[in-house]
């Protein structure tokens, strides 16, 4: 959807265009068609595009603009709902199985953010790396790989004219505490850290209305609670 946006904003696409058909879009945007198809049933729903039969799906009528935004809404907030699902466990995870070294390498991450803070530089970079070295500290390959891709997926929440010095503040305390988690080797406050972090940063900065109200599927910890096994 973001790529979408873009198209809109360069005047590739305009108010009123057909779309291109799923094959010619997924060619263009190098993503699956099935990538495709569900960006483009979202935006149905939302009322963004219009289906006509036989003739195929048009941009509907409005400002470029305010269409770009309103799909970079619906990106943002399918990255805080994924971001939501998997990056708790992550935490979690890590408090189990982190190293000396990964504790280093998040505290020097949070060194680093802390100067960037102060200094009122552009912190997306290092937040990135902040999230990846989570993912690594869970010494599981496919997490780190997972977590590679989430680094992918939620590049647009870190446009510059996104970050604020509000939000890195917020950044910067929320990682303090799941990093203490971690040393703490403190798994469940690992998981409710992170998952205040994110539901106290996404919807406010990017305006998404009620999704502070999401709930994730629980956790494989909190499954064998409930399950009776532990």
């Amino acid at each position: 959807m973001v790529r979408l946006a873009g198209l809109l904003q360069q005047g590739r696409l305009k108010p009123g265009d057909r779309l291109p058909s799923e094959r010619a879009l997924a060619e263009r945007l190098r993503v699956s068609r099935a990538t495709i198809r569900e960006a483009l049933r979202a935006m149905q729903l939302k009322g963004l595009i219009v289906s006509r039969h036989g003739a195929g799906s048009f941009i509907v009528g409005g400002r470029p603009e305010e269409l770009a935004n309103a799909l970079h809404h619906l990106a943002l907030q399918d990255i805080f709902e994924l971001r939501l699902l998997i990056e708790p466990s992550i935490a979690a995870l890590a408090a189990e199985r982190s190293t000396r070294q990964d504790l280093v390498r998040l505290e020097a991450i949070l060194q680093q953010q802390e100067s960037e803070l102060k200094e009122k530089r552009m912190a997306g970079p290092t937040d990135a790396a902040f999230h990846s070295t989570l993912a690594e500290a869970t010494h599981n390959r496919a997490l780190m790989q997972v977590g590679a891709t989430v680094m992918k997926v939620i590049s647009p929440s870190r446009n510059e004219s996104l970050q604020t010095p509000e939000r890195a503040r917020l950044s910067l305390a929320s990682h303090r505490r799941i990093v203490s988690a971690i040393q703490a080797r403190d798994s469940v406050e690992a998981r409710r850290a992170m998952e205040e972090h994110i539901r106290s940063i996404d919807p406010k900065v990017f305006g998404l209305r009620g999704l502070d109200r999401f709930t994730p599927v629980p956790g494989i910890q909190e499954i064998r609670t409930v399950g009776g096994i532990h």
